[in-house]
């Protein structure tokens, strides 16, 4: 039975329809309305024929390195040995492929003429791409946040179906169980749950100075050769689109404050915001201590943590930090996020929570988040910006608030302290 599971998950894989994230404009590549090469036949042997195909060029991006990787696979799987396609409607199977020449065996005979001008259709392919190993290079999360773009390009591009692997392990016990006879469902239930790959992506990142080094394996399932290698050497992401994608686990142990969050007055002395040595939570003894006036706000004004750190949340689903205060508040959380067009469009996405006088968590689902009406109609411009388009884009985060807004509570004073922030998957 192992050795039966093993050979299964070689060659299997689930299918799935998972939300990504949507290709910015200027990112795109050829679409799904590229869905036949013009091709000349060069000669007719029974129901095999061999073609001579006019590949089409496709664009090139050089400032944008995920879309340049994402059209080389395109480009480099357009046709793969032992999948099926059609001429001019006729079904048949590519045999072999040689640069821009291919061999196909027809289902049945067709009277083609040497020199006949034919369409050959560009068959859909379902590709699994695993997760690429970065193997030099602070950025350990860059492997991760390459193959998130990468993904959403290909599926954008309408060539490939991606498939996902996370889920794989889940379906193998099924199988496993099925096989034992415990589970009243049958091996060629959960067989049918599985989709075999045409092709398998895989790879390594490797960074030196800046400069990263990127090798990836084009892999053909069918016949488990490499069919094409892809190699970039480029600055991964822009130099003023550096974004910090790593996980956060903010205690407030460190002996001074992280640089990116902001500390002192704020609001002409409505709030100040400070490390706290003598508390925390779960039992520790550091925090960020806010404290705050209200009955001084001449008009709305915030008082809580802030952090200015320009981020990319892709991978993460939400926030969770520990708060409390020495009298109950309506809390408030925002993130900023800014157009990928002009960074000086910003819209503030929000969430409310309450505040306790005991310690307590939050846990905020960034997708629960509402734009922010406040910010709309007066909170941009007092920042200096204007708002946007009003979409969720996570990946260009220009900075997060934790606490409380004036016109949430009512003109008291008092302290707030939060620890323990984190970002969660």
């Amino acid at each position: 039975m192992k050795i039966f599971l093993s050979v299964l998950t070689a060659i299997f894989f689930l299918t799935s329809c998972a939300a990504v994230k949507p290709s910015g404009e200027g990112e795109q590549i050829e679409r799904v309305s590229l869905q036949y090469v013009e091709a000349t036949v060069q000669s007719v042997s029974g129901n095999e024929i061999i073609l001579s195909l006019k590949l089409p060029e496709f664009k090139k991006t050089p400032d944008i390195p995920i879309s340049e990787i994402a059209q080389q696979v395109v480009q480099k799987s357009l046709f793969l040995e032992g999948i099926k396609t059609d001429i001019n409607g006729a079904p048949a199977v590519i045999k072999e492929v040689r640069g821009n020449t291919v061999i196909i065996a027809l289902e049945k005979p067709q009277a083609y003429a040497a020199g006949a001008a034919l369409k050959l259709k560009i068959p859909k392919k379902i590709i699994a791409i695993t997760d690429f190993e970065v193997i030099k290079g602070k950025e350990k999360e860059a492997g991760r946040v390459t193959l998130e773009g990468l993904t959403s390009m290909l599926i954008d591009s309408g060539h490939f179906t991606v498939v996902e692997r996370s889920k794989l392990k889940t379906i193998m016990n099924e199988l496993e169980l099925s096989l034992s006879g415990l589970t009243k469902e049958t091996p060629e239930k959960v067989l049918g749950k599985l989709f075999m790959a045409d092709i398998i992506l895989t790879g390594t990142l490797a960074e030196i100075g800046g400069t990263w080094d990127i090798n990836l394996r084009l892999v053909n399932v069918r016949t488990g050769e490499a069919m094409a290698a892809i190699t970039v050497r480029t600055p991964l992401f822009k130099p003023t689109e550096l974004r910090d994608a790593s996980a956060m686990n903010e205690d407030f142990e460190k002996e001074v404050v992280e640089p990116s969050w902001r500390i002192g007055y704020r609001a002409k002395g409505v709030s100040l915001v400070k490390m706290d040595i003598s508390q925390g939570a779960e039992d520790s003894k550091h925090s960020l201590m806010v404290d705050f006036d209200f009955t001084k706000a001449v008009r709305d004004v915030f008082a809580g943590a802030e952090n200015r750190k320009k981020r990319d949340l892709s991978l993460f689903a939400g926030i969770e930090f520990y708060v409390k205060a020495d009298i109950p508040l309506t809390g408030h959380f925002n993130l900023l996020i800014s157009d990928s067009d002009n960074p000086n469009i910003i819209d503030a996405w929000v969430a409310d929570f309450e505040i306790d006088t005991m310690w307590k968590v939050v846990r905020i689902p960034l997708e629960h988040l509402t734009i922010g009406r406040g910010w709309i109609k007066e909170g941009a411009e007092r920042h200096g910006a204007k708002p946007g388009k009003q979409i969720l884009d996570i990946s260009r985060v220009e900075g997060m608030r934790i606490g409380a807004h004036s016109k949430h509570n009512p003109p008291v004073k008092g302290t707030m302290w939060i620890d323990n922030v984190r970002f969660y998957r």
